[in-house]
């Protein structure tokens, strides 16, 4: 008789995985920390997940998963511009940063470790979204045609996190609000996407 997965416990691993690795670093971090951290023995952490790559892996995938359906549904609006899009992706990436900051700490550190790489049907979907971005640009004058479907990519995505999370850093010690950055943010991007 196969063991009932308990929903509760699996949303206090995920957000011990996410917690843990923030604070530790994704090569620090073991599956008995965050067993600790989620409340829940280690041997049942092993019942679902085989280690810490497998649970990583599926929390990767929930995310730029959860990404590209984002994209998908902004695109569905038939828009023959890519500004509004281009505006208001970042602007969920200001306001997820916001009120999700462990978890958006987590995805960004995974953005930069190279263990961590789209599987082959998100690469499939993410070519698709890239392309028909791409097209709609081509068409308004938005995007000019030596922009590659990577630099598209890179800017649209790696770009504006990076800043996202460069600004929290706060390195100058500064009182400035990420939200003031949305109109620099979609403006640099449509420049670099002109060129």
């Amino acid at each position: 008789m196969a063991r009932k997965i308990d929903d509760e416990k699996i949303k206090r691993i995920k957000e011990a995985t996410m917690q843990t690795i923030v604070e530790n670093g994704i090569e620090d971090t073991t599956i008995a920390m965050i067993a600790k951290n989620a409340n829940v023995s280690g041997g049942y952490l092993y019942r679902i997940y085989k280690g810490k790559q497998d649970l990583i892996n599926e929390l990767f995938f929930e995310k730029a998963n959860s990404l590209y359906q984002e994209l998908e549904f902004l695109l569905s609006g038939q828009q023959n511009t890519i500004e509004p899009f281009i505006n208001s992706f970042i602007q969920n990436r200001i306001i997820y940063f916001i009120n999700k900051p462990i978890a958006s700490k987590f995805y960004y550190q995974l953005l930069h470790n190279e263990n961590f790489t789209l599987p082959d049907s998100l690469k499939v979907k993410t070519l698709h979204v890239m392309k028909t971005i791409k097209s709609i640009g081509l068409k308004s004058g938005e995007i000019s045609e030596n922009i590659s479907l990577y630099q598209l990519h890179y800017h649209l995505f790696v770009y504006v996190i990076d800043y996202i999370h460069f600004k929290r850093k706060n390195i100058f010690g500064l009182k400035e609000s990420i939200n003031e950055d949305l109109p620099f943010l979609t403006q640099s991007i449509l420049k670099i996407l002109k060129q």
